[in-house]
């Protein structure tokens, strides 16, 4: 564990290598303590009293719970469970004596376990001239010992007397005993927040010079999701969900899953997205300096706030996107002589499980009842955005087919997997407007998906959802429309971009031409000639189908990312270049917000178990419902024989 004063050495040494003026150093330092250590607790201060907090005598509050599975080193779920949370005082520091522990328990109020945890002071390795000292203070367990497929309680209590409310959490069952009972998780990706502060008392100032200044609020939409566009007829001016971050937290809770998983661009902490060095002069433009990334470390604590209601009960398992390349972190005091690919915050803020290749801290597996589960790191595959390309040097491409290898395995440790679904955010196949496919991520993946037979993968990135029909080596096998049940065995891959989580979303394909042009030697013809619409359950083109856009799976406009044109674009990050394709495999298409979650019905050998998706798109307009499902899936297996031949 870092000490406190280590990293107040090496940011003050950062500061004088930066020649930062002590002016500046002091405007920074005192508007972090006056400005952004009382925002800070004005935020967490209501969350811990929402939660039943009982605040001590050093005026600190514990906010931002959440929880992690606890995985071994094959992915066999330990009778374990991670904890995280933020604690914060009004002077953004800590008495130096104080002490933090886990009260684990059968039921609120009988405690009978007592678990040290650990704190971790989180700061910048350099000042950012002009901008936010971040120092956060992040509390961590793992409590250990527990009875599977059970019940427990837990709360925070603090040396000062300071006691978090009650949460509970629900160990996964023991492995390799009955058959597992159903379950169901859910995921999203892109989510953001849409609780950043907005009194004027304590929020980002109308300086651009200067952290904090009487007056102001947070540049919508930089460091929160809080700038739709008018058009938007769920989160715009007359939309019928202002918030759908927050919401699609709470619905999910509806669904009563297991865990959810978040399949990167977790806060937008860093707003830029390139994992460049960290600029905040000039957050009130919207354009940072050329070669730089905006970053308010702040965001994390609106974001984990926001999650706390779901995730302090619930596991989440986290995936990393290109936000979350974070600038201001490097990864040495946590990974020894690991890349520093922008990590490091990541890895104090939440809990990754530690079993995947050593240099890429996002990437592991785990198991639940019969479904095998892996992260992905895709910004060490992107063509697209390429700060990060190649960093573990194919690590973890060896360790990803060693994985989906041993889990097909013929009579192996995992013959009771029968579904393996992957994780990660750039999408190997999409047909949006603004990212599309990302051909890195496909060349290194596909093969290996469609080798070992994974089931399901789950994207992000495209601020929107979109469905797959089964893919095998690249091609289409069959169509798989709503209500399809699918036989991953024979029919291949399901992708599924799940970017729908908050962010303000993204268009599909204009119409073919010069903004959207087809591949050489292709001559749209009928529908192919209108731009990409939404194709959905229930969905009705404007003025009748085909009339004024192309929702049938035909669509001759979309692109792959390709790295064999590599250039710098004018914000500085490295780069490939678009390829126009046609593509026949874009399913089901939804230009709004919306969340899946996944039911499980495992099966004793022999029998017919099943995985069914359900995509839930929030507050449609003319429903009247909170969600609406608008498309629905279901992957087919035998249970107990999803292992992959010998070879003769």
């Amino acid at each position: 564990m870092t000490l406190l004063d280590e990293y107040s050495e090496e940011n003050a040494r950062e500061s004088a290598r930066h020649r930062v003026s002590r002016r500046s150093v002091l405007r920074a330092v005192m508007a972090g303590a006056g400005g952004y250590a009382y925002a800070q607790f004005r935020l967490a201060e209501a969350a811990f009293a929402a939660g039943g907090g009982v605040a001590g005598q050093a005026g600190v509050v514990v906010s931002g719970r959440h929880i992690s599975f606890v995985p071994a080193e094959d992915g066999v779920l330990k009778p374990a469970m991670a904890v995280t949370a933020q604690l914060v005082s009004k002077t953004g520091k800590l008495p130096p004596n104080l002490r933090a522990h886990i009260d684990v328990g059968t039921a609120p109020g009988q405690y009978g376990t007592k678990v040290e945890a650990g704190i971790q002071h989180l700061t910048g390795r350099y000042t950012i001239p002009g901008g936010p000292v971040g120092s956060q203070f992040y509390l961590k367990a793992t409590i250990t010992g527990l009875k599977p497929g059970t019940v427990h309680h837990y709360r925070v209590r603090l040396s000062d007397g300071t006691v978090s409310g009650d949460a509970h959490f629900t160990t996964a069952p023991a492995r390799k005993s009955a058959v597992p009972a159903p379950f169901t998780f859910t995921a999203f990706a892109d989510v953001g927040t849409n609780t950043a502060p907005t009194d004027p008392k304590y929020a980002w100032g109308q300086n651009p010079q200067s952290v904090v200044a009487a007056g102001g609020t947070w540049p919508a939409g930089v460091f929160d999701n809080n700038a739709y566009l008018p058009d938007d007829p769920i989160a715009g001016p007359h939309g019928t969900d202002k918030r759908p971050a927050l919401t699609q937290t709470l619905l999910m809770a509806t669904q009563q899953p297991v865990f959810t998983l978040l399949a990167g661009d977790i806060c937008y902490a860093n707003a830029s997205g390139s994992g460049l060095p960290a600029d905040d002069t000039t957050a009130l433009t919207r354009k940072p300096l050329k070669g730089k990334n905006l970053f308010n470390p702040y965001a994390w604590d609106v974001f984990l706030n926001q999650i706390e209601p779901l995730a302090a009960s619930t596991p989440w398992m986290f995936a990393t996107g290109n936000h979350d390349m974070e600038p201001l972190y490097g990864d040495t005091k946590f990974l020894g002589d690991s890349p520093d690919h922008g990590y490091g915050g990541l890895i104090a803020r939440l809990d990754f499980p530690d079993n995947g290749p050593k240099s890429c801290p996002s990437v592991y597996r785990f198991i639940y009842a019969n479904v095998g589960f892996v992260s992905v790191d895709a910004n060490e595959l992107s063509s697209e955005v390429r700060t990060n390309t190649g960093y573990s040097g194919g690590a973890q491409v060896e360790w990803l087919k060693r994985t989906l290898k041993d889990w097909r395995a013929e009579g192996g440790k995992a013959a009771d997997i029968d579904f393996i679904v992957v994780f990660l955010h750039h999408c190997a196949y999409s047909t949006t407007n603004n990212h599309a496919s990302d051909g890195g991520v496909r060349d290194a993946l596909d093969p290996l998906f469609s080798k070992y037979q994974v089931d399901l993968v789950i994207q992000g990135h495209n601020h929107l959802l979109e469905r797959t029909d089964p893919i095998r080596y690249g091609r289409r096998t069959r169509p798989a429309p709503d209500g399809a049940t699918i036989h991953p065995a024979t029919d291949g891959v399901t992708y599924i971009c799940v970017g729908s989580g908050g962010r303000p979303r993204y268009p599909f394909r204009d119409a073919p031409g010069p903004k959207a042009p087809a591949p050489k030697g292709v001559k749209p013809k009928g529908p192919e000639k209108l731009r990409a619409g939404e194709r959905y359950r229930g969905y009705q083109p404007p003025g009748g189908a085909n009339s004024s856009e192309n929702n049938t799976g035909n669509i001759v406009n979309s692109y792959v990312w390709s790295a064999e044109k590599t250039e710098i674009k004018p914000a500085g990050h490295p780069s490939g270049t678009r390829v126009p394709e046609t593509i026949d495999w874009s399913q089901v298409r939804y230009d709004g917000y919306a969340f899946i979650a996944v039911d499980v019905v495992p099966a004793a050998p022999g029998a017919r178990t099943t995985l069914t998706v359900r995509s839930l798109a929030d507050a449609l307009p003319g429903t009247k419902q909170p969600f609406t499902e608008i498309d629905k899936f279901t992957l087919a297996r035998t249970a107990g024989h999803a292992a992959l031949p010998k070879k003769p």
